[in-house]
């Protein structure tokens, strides 16, 4: 028998031996769509008034004939003797689909990705992962629009409430599929399928807000601050036209973060070009990361237990070369997209030693930038500072001495500096890089 593939995530499609089949009566075509969707069997009655509700019974039950016949001429194969009719079963009053004739349908490969997926409520592990990304992608490849897109009888008949019900059931798990596969893609690195997840998610709901932050996220992290603010101009305006309301205030905040972050690289947010692409701060990405999507991931998971309130420290390790910069860099592009603070230094091979220099170098820029560096220090730990950071007495010529004692010197710099962090942790999620 041959095969049946019905398409219905999108403008509906059936195709019949390879051939695309074309219905002179849309009615027929609503009957098969119907049948294939729901299985099973159903009766006459039931399927005559779903599609001919103003009409007589017996006027309906004819019409029902009608469109049985059309569908057993189009579905014959090629020896219509032996296969009268393929793919339909008829069993005294009731009419479903042949559950052994071949039948492909676009639902049933979702439908299996949306258990998968949310049997999975916490991260999956790396070999999980990768085999739901492989198989959500599949699923959605699949997608081409809303359920029955544009297909309806508009003669008030129960089939268009069908449909409609069914538009909503299946939106909730396409949602909750494009949901899960940007997430798994934003946390494990793959920033550009990501952003083409979340441009398709936002294809299918344009008023989806949660796809519009991630979006411009991943856009921030790759290192387009001006694409990232298309999209959140793009969010307001739908939200505007749609719904009549603003964007939320966390929507909002990463936007003004998006901006704060812009100004900070000391140009107008655009994309970097080819040619300038070595030159550009660690935090803007120029290239894909490829192999190393578990060292992300758990970094990223670092990261969600610290916004949890509980510290982590990492250390990335390993020989020359292998690309534990280029990672790190990576990483810290999308924590700054998070939302989070990030101060970074850096130690370099020289003949002699400059003492302390990635942390001056982390701590130095973020305390030029604070307006009041004694809203989050004291002054006798703004004097312990001032041991690696002589310009804090410039600019405090009041300061106290840091202290003599040269054994509780180191301890005391130390408190300094830890005290300094935990303030600036107290205001948002911080990442301090140290690369040696």
């Amino acid at each position: 028998m041959d095969l049946l593939r019905l398409s219905v995530l999108g403008t509906p499609e059936v195709f019949h031996n390879g051939s695309r089949l074309t219905f002179p009566l849309r009615k027929a075509q609503a009957l098969l769509l119907y049948l294939g969707v729901e299985g099973g069997m159903h009766s006459r009655s039931k399927l005559a008034a779903l599609l001919w509700p103003d009409s007589e019974p017996s006027d309906a039950l004819k019409g029902l004939r009608n469109a049985l016949t059309l569908l057993r001429h189009l579905l014959a194969g090629p020896d219509s003797s032996a296969s009268p009719h393929s793919h339909l079963l008829s069993e005294h009053e009731l009419l479903g689909m042949d559950p052994h004739a071949p039948l492909e349908l676009d639902l049933d490969v979702v439908q299996q990705a949306w258990h998968q997926a949310q049997r999975l409520s916490s991260a999956p592990s790396q070999e999980q992962r990768a085999a739901l990304v492989t198989q959500v992608q599949h699923a959605l490849s699949l997608v081409r629009g809303p359920f029955l897109e544009g297909f309806w009888l508009r003669e008030e008949a129960p089939f268009d409430e069908w449909v409609q019900q069914q538009q909503q059931q299946w939106q909730v798990r396409l949602q909750l599929l494009f949901d899960r596969l940007s997430s798994w893609q934003e946390t494990g690195g793959e920033l550009d399928q990501a952003r083409i997840t979340l441009t398709r998610w936002l294809a299918l709901d344009p008023l989806q807000e949660e796809a519009y932050r991630r979006l411009m996220r991943v856009h921030l992290a790759l290192g387009d601050a001006s694409a990232a603010l298309q999209v959140y101009a793009t969010c307001r305006a739908r939200l505007a036209e749609e719904l009549r309301v603003k964007p939320s205030a966390e929507t909002v905040a990463l936007a003004e973060h998006i901006r704060a972050t812009a100004t900070r690289r000391g140009s107008h947010p655009a994309r970097p070009s080819i040619a300038k692409a070595e030159n550009q701060p660690p935090s803007e990405l120029v290239a894909p990361l490829v192999g190393r999507a578990q060292a992300f991931a758990q970094l990223t998971g670092r990261y969600q237990q610290a916004r949890q309130g509980q510290p982590q420290a990492v250390l990335l390790a390993g020989e020359a070369g292998i690309g534990k910069t280029r990672l790190a860099r990576e990483f810290v592009a999308w924590a700054r997209a998070q939302g989070a603070e990030v101060l970074s230094g850096q130690a370099f091979e020289m003949g002699g030693r400059l003492p302390y220099q990635p942390l001056i170098e982390a701590v130095r820029p973020r305390l030029e930038e604070e307006n009041a560096p004694e809203d989050l220090l004291d002054n006798l730990w703004l004097a312990e500072l001032s041991r690696i950071l002589p310009e804090l007495r410039v600019r405090y010529s009041d300061l106290p001495a840091p202290t003599q004692d040269e054994l509780a010197a180191k301890g005391r710099l130390f408190e300094a500096v830890a005290r300094l962090v935990d303030a600036l942790a107290q205001r948002g999620p911080l990442v301090l890089l140290l690369d040696d």
